[in-house]
């Protein structure tokens, strides 16, 4: 086995110190007696990015210089804290206020919110000792991958406390990419995270290389899970090799269950080595088995979603449209309140590319869901995984198709996508068309800056509708694994590959600019005059409860 291990370096500081009691692998032929499951603290009070945000680090000359020599590498993540580096604590920023498709808005004097939600993309829960990983192939390289599962529940208990700072979310959106490489031990751990319970984010043997409970990524830990209803819709790399890389077929099903390094058509196949503490690549050789690893197909994982504990029962999808493939549905989160949730399937296992793909079914059943809301008087929320500017062309459906149904809509106050592992907003909008939306993307979990949001949508009682979308960055404490992920996802971006950004000031402060947004939207009438049959919350937590929260 050909092991790329930078313990040999012995340049340990840039890490936790609980990560790095020891510097040895363990022995297969001597596993470690397994340890009860550790609970991962929090900060003590919870804080949103208006408080303050964690901002990467721009290197200076002498890390680019051994960066562009190839001194420096994004294998050696144990040295990175020995450069400049990582992540540093900065103020926090408030809403950009949005008015495009408002441009005469005005606040209301009888303010009412509407919803209260929490929202979060793309974890991509990574099984880094899989013998399908592609991990030598140095753009599909992530060095903070074997931490994704902690930084996932650290966002769920962020989550949790923000909830008992606030109110409890009336429910919570997911959009896409749950797992990398669709494999049914990813799934389990991702719907772990959400419902609570014991997760053992290790596979193959019982790893544990740095001796003790608690202190290294293959530790088993409990998630305290999400009081909320929720939703999730799949994203390309819940169907996919690795998002896009082939097809879920029978050879990579029993290839991710084997011990052998399953061969792919072009590109290196290499794991991590999950008994050393610093995850080490491993090119060649053998993984050991689990039969848990096995991709799941997307009818399978519409399955587990449809299965899955806690509220509502189905989360949204009926046993009829698991049965079909149909990762699409239409439901009332908040029923009877005339609030619309309505979740798009733009992944088919069928076609492998890594971007959106609809049928014409489902846009016929799209556009007939719209017009359902608009007699019903509802306000609709759109999520889905892609963009409509990231629609492949081989897709049935374009872009545009979707763009276009959803802009002629009044109905629609906002349409939520993953994707792209960014914070950003887009104005569909047309002279033809009076209405429009916004398309609002969120940050990925796995890679920097790793944060969700909070959305709350407040009726201003006046033909407008205001929606705050409120980054959080996972509030993990300075010496946890969580928060270890964060600094070397953003030391990544430093690097060439996978999520290099060019001038990182740069790229930094273009990522503020949609990190806090006030999107001002008008309201139809007839919308309002439905709303006024129910009762709402006076409070606004956006402009109460979280202006009120302070900095750790």
């Amino acid at each position: 086995m050909e092991v790329v291990d930078s313990c040999q370096s012995g340049r340990m500081r840039s890490l936790p110190l609980l990560l790095f009691v020891a510097c040895q692998p363990s022995s297969p032929d001597a596993l470690p007696e397994p340890h009860p499951p550790a609970t991962y603290p929090v900060t003590e009070a919870p804080y949103t990015t208006l408080q303050g945000v964690w901002a990467p680090i721009s290197p200076d000359a002498a890390t680019e210089a051994a960066i562009d020599a190839d001194e420096l590498t994004t294998r050696d993540h144990a040295q990175f804290g020995d450069w400049t580096l990582g992540v540093e604590w900065t103020d926090g920023n408030p809403w950009t206020e949005r008015v495009e498709l408002a441009p005469a808005f005005s606040l209301g004097t009888e303010r009412r919110s509407l919803a209260w939600v929490w929202q979060l993309a793309d974890p991509q829960l990574i099984d880094e000792e899989s013998p399908i990983r592609l991990e030598a192939f140095e753009p599909l390289y992530r060095p903070h991958g074997h931490l994704s599962v902690q930084i996932l529940e650290a966002h769920v208990r962020t989550a949790d406390k923000l909830a008992q700072a606030t109110r409890p979310f009336d429910f919570a959106l997911f959009a896409g990419d749950l797992t990398d490489s669709s494999q049914s031990n990813e799934m389990d751990w991702f719907l772990t995270a959400i419902a609570g319970g014991d997760i053992n984010p290790d596979s193959g043997a019982d790893d544990d290389p740095v001796p003790g409970p608690g202190n290294d990524y293959n530790d088993p830990f409990t998630s305290v899970g999400l009081a909320a209803p929720w939703y999730a819709v799949l994203g390309n790399h819940d169907a996919l090799h690795i998002g896009g890389f082939g097809e879920i077929d029978e050879a990579l099903v029993q290839g991710a269950q084997g011990a052998e390094a399953f061969e792919h058509e072009y590109l290196p196949t290499g794991w991590l080595d999950g008994s050393t503490t610093d995850a080490a690549l491993v090119t060649d050789g053998s993984t050991p088995r689990d039969p848990q690893r096995r991709p799941l197909r997307d009818v399978e994982m519409l399955q587990r979603l449809h299965e899955a504990d806690g509220l509502p029962e189905g989360h949204g999808l009926t046993a009829a449209a698991v049965e079909e493939g149909r990762g699409y549905y239409s439901v009332l989160p908040m029923a009877p309140k005339p609030i619309r949730l309505i979740g798009l399937h733009t992944v088919d296992s069928s076609v492998v590319v890594p971007q959106g793909v609809m049928d014409e079914a489902q846009l016929e059943w799209l556009q007939e869901e719209l017009a359902a809301a608009e007699a019903a008087n509802e306000m609709v929320i759109v999520m889905s995984h892609h963009r409509a500017v990231d629609f492949a062309g081989a897709s049935p459906v374009s872009g545009d198709a979707l763009a276009a149904t959803l802009a002629a809509s009044d109905a629609v106050a906002v349409h939520v996508v993953g994707h792209g592992h960014s914070n950003t907003v887009d104005i569909y909008s047309d002279e033809q068309i009076p209405h429009g939306y916004y398309e609002l993307m969120m940050a990925s979990t796995v890679d920097f800056p790793m944060q969700s949001r909070l959305l709350e949508f407040v009726d201003e009682g006046n033909g407008y509708l205001s929606i705050y979308a409120t980054n959080v960055d996972h509030n993990s404490l300075e010496d946890s694994l969580a928060h270890h992920g964060r600094f070397i996802a953003a030391a990544r971006l430093a690097f060439p590959g996978l999520g290099s950004v060019g001038d990182i000031a740069d790229y930094w402060r273009g990522e503020l600019e949609d990190q806090n947004l006030l999107l001002r939207v008008p309201i139809p009438d007839r919308v309002r005059d439905e709303l006024d049959k129910h009762e709402w919350s006076a409070a606004i937590e956006s402009e109460t409860s979280l202006l009120a929260l302070t900095a750790p």
